[in-house]
């Protein structure tokens, strides 16, 4: 199955974004553009005359254009998407696109935003009018996510939090993925509550195994058990970081873990404790350094709340895999 093809605009070079830079460049057809407008130069292109290679930033008609888009849209016509920061490219980088060989069209353009309004509305439709086969996604960073309560986010669009991009981007993006998340399937006109759902009641593979759940109240563990038994999954309530009989565990979920020196510390303990069960640590709030300590602490993933019942599945699912080849290998 050939490789998606895949335009990503905005803040890449982020912190925020590493591992899903990485993971795009590893298993699609990746091209990289600092700027919407250079990604518009890019989306007028001709497939057949792009080549590998790295071009600068048109600013001469191009810039233009924005301008005047600017201007109809009731902004500044310098505003938005210049260097600086919070602003469209990041201080130090110059607004360049970075091509990879590819077919015709797009599957999907991805606007890589660090920062609220770095790329405005007004500008993500541009994108789509400029590529309208192409599925719009906002990856957000951790300044990010506060937008839905108190910020203007854009409409129409895929939100992916920078720590959700793993079991959300990967069922589109990856072409041998099996996975089906179910908002890929849905128009841009579909609502917040009609996006929310379309993930309740998903099909999923029938499992089996014991998983043990680190949880300070019985109503956390009767949720997240019900989540696991559903597909086939037996529950324990974990009190403390008392080893279980070796080999019974499949895998272990550690929740309200604090990313303080005590809460990594307790962390590593129940990672030691149920060795070679993997942990899947569910954190509420997870900013950068906070998801750094809980991987170098040794879980598997870190999952953070609010997640969705195919997100915890799914990261499951995918650390148990990890486990059966190492254990193969």
């Amino acid at each position: 199955m050939p490789c998606r093809q895949v335009l990503v605009v905005g803040d890449w070079t982020h912190r925020d974004f590493r591992e899903t830079i990485a993971w795009l460049e590893t298993h699609t057809r990746l091209t990289r553009s600092t700027s919407v407008a250079a990604a518009l130069a890019e989306l007028s292109r001709e497939p057949e005359a792009v080549g590998g290679s790295t071009f600068a930033d048109a600013h001469g008609a191009d810039k233009e254009r924005l301008s005047i888009a600017r201007r109809a849209d009731g902004q500044s016509p310098d505003v938005a998407n210049e260097p600086g920061p919070g602003r469209g490219n990041r201080p130090g980088c110059d607004s360049r696109t970075i091509v990879a060989d590819r077919g015709p069209g797009f599957d999907a353009i991805v606007i890589a935003q660090s920062n609220p309004g770095q790329i405005r509305s007004y500008e993500i439709e541009r994108l789509h009018a400029a590529s309208p086969l192409s599925r719009l996604v906002v990856l957000a960073g951790s300044w990010c996510e506060g937008e839905l309560r108190s910020g203007r986010p854009s409409p129409g669009v895929i939100r992916i939090l920078w720590h959700q991009w793993q079991p959300r981007l990967t069922a589109l993006l990856d072409s041998g993925s099996t996975d089906a998340w179910p908002l890929w399937q849905i128009p841009r006109t579909a609502s917040l509550d009609e996006r929310l759902a379309c993930t309740v009641d998903l099909p999923w593979p029938a499992r089996s195994g014991l998983i043990a759940i680190y949880a300070a109240a019985h109503e956390t563990f009767a949720a997240l058990s019900d989540v696991c038994c559903s597909v086939g999954y037996a529950t324990i309530w974990q009190m403390s970081e008392q080893p279980l009989a070796a080999g019974r565990l499949v895998a272990v979920l550690a929740d309200g873990i604090s990313c303080d020196d005590v809460g990594i510390a307790y962390l590593r303990r129940v990672v030691r404790c149920h060795h070679p069960a993997p942990v899947v640590a569910l954190l509420d709030y997870v900013r950068r350094q906070d998801y750094d300590l809980a991987i170098s602490s040794g879980v598997s993933a870190v999952l953070a709340k609010p997640f969705l019942v195919y997100d915890l599945l799914w990261n499951l699912e995918q650390a148990i895999a990890s486990r059966s080849r190492a254990e193969r290998d």
